[in-house]
């Protein structure tokens, strides 16, 4: 079979968490000989052990990119423009190193959601509880498009907007956030205060604009369809009688689509609003992966 999807990751001494994911990948994909991989190493090949991490068998196209002293959203966005330049498949999925996917034939499903819309995207958009970010669109933690109609487009994966518009933002997302008040754990606990700072969000929009802003920005303008995992909150799990996926949620970021798990994603954040007890602990975050696996 002829490769049709590109998996395109960044690394920064990301090695270990990309041997995983990759094997994870392979493993859960429905035609696994289709995929080749990609990874924009952003340590500029500093990163000597980096090769080290991935099975031989694994068809992996390494390029290279100086991310040293950028902003690092910047420097990531800079990677994935790099990248896409590189890519020659009908399709790519844009994944974050520290991704695990549940759903089996994670492929065939994406393709499957898109193929009959002529502008369409599929993937995880950022969870409501991270105030002020896109919640209408895929993420570049989970991103499956048509290859080329991205790279026609001539847009970059850059995240920010004028300078102006980033001293406004700053404002408004302490106001969105109720200047600490508003975490992630507050808001899986409180209902009322989620309804105020989805109202808020209304008002302010996206104030907290990450990479892949632009890319988001021209699907909405050109209104692709956006077929959106979703990320629920932990304590709707806990109600259901979803034990640890209500943990995966609490902890991490746990997403589901058609009512079936699909993905985890750890992001270990040391923002304040988003920090949680055992968010960076990667053990324990493969030991719940673990758990949801046995019941599938």
């Amino acid at each position: 079979m002829g490769k049709t999807i590109t998996v395109l990751s960044v690394s920064y001494r990301s090695g270990q968490h990309l041997g995983r994911l990759f094997k994870n990948i392979y493993d859960k994909a429905k035609h696994p000989d289709s995929l080749q991989f990609v990874v924009v190493d952003n340590t500029n090949g500093e990163d000597r052990e980096l090769k080290n991490h991935f099975l031989p068998s694994f068809d992996i196209n390494f390029l290279y990119n100086n991310g040293k002293g950028l902003q690092r959203s910047v420097s990531h966005a800079n990677a994935l423009d790099i990248g896409l330049e590189n890519l020659d498949t009908d399709y790519t999925l844009i994944i974050d190193p520290d991704v695990h996917i549940f759903n089996k034939g994670w492929d065939q499903l994406c393709i499957d959601s898109i193929e009959n819309e002529k502008k369409a995207v599929i993937g995880a958009p950022y969870p409501s509880w991270k105030l002020g970010k896109v919640h209408d669109y895929p993420s570049v933690v989970f991103m499956f498009f048509r290859t080329k109609q991205i790279q026609n487009s001539d847009e970059s994966f850059y995240p920010f907007p004028d300078l102006f518009k980033q001293f406004v933002n700053s404002g408004l997302r302490k106001l969105t956030r109720l200047g600490f008040f508003a975490s992630k754990s507050k808001l899986d606990s409180y209902k009322r205060l989620r309804s105020i700072t989805k109202w808020l969000e209304k008002i302010t929009g996206i104030t907290s604009p990450d990479t892949g802003n632009k890319i988001i920005e021209f699907f909405r303008k050109e209104r692709y369809i956006a077929f959106n995992f979703e990320a629920p909150y932990s304590k709707n799990l806990e109600l259901s009688g979803h034990a640890t996926k209500s943990i995966l949620a609490k902890e991490f970021e746990y997403y589901s689509y058609n009512n079936k798990p699909i993905m985890t994603h750890m992001y270990g954040s040391g923002v304040f609003h988003w920090k949680t007890k055992k968010g960076s602990d990667i053990e324990y975050w493969k030991s719940l992966i673990k758990k949801v696996e046995l019941k599938l």
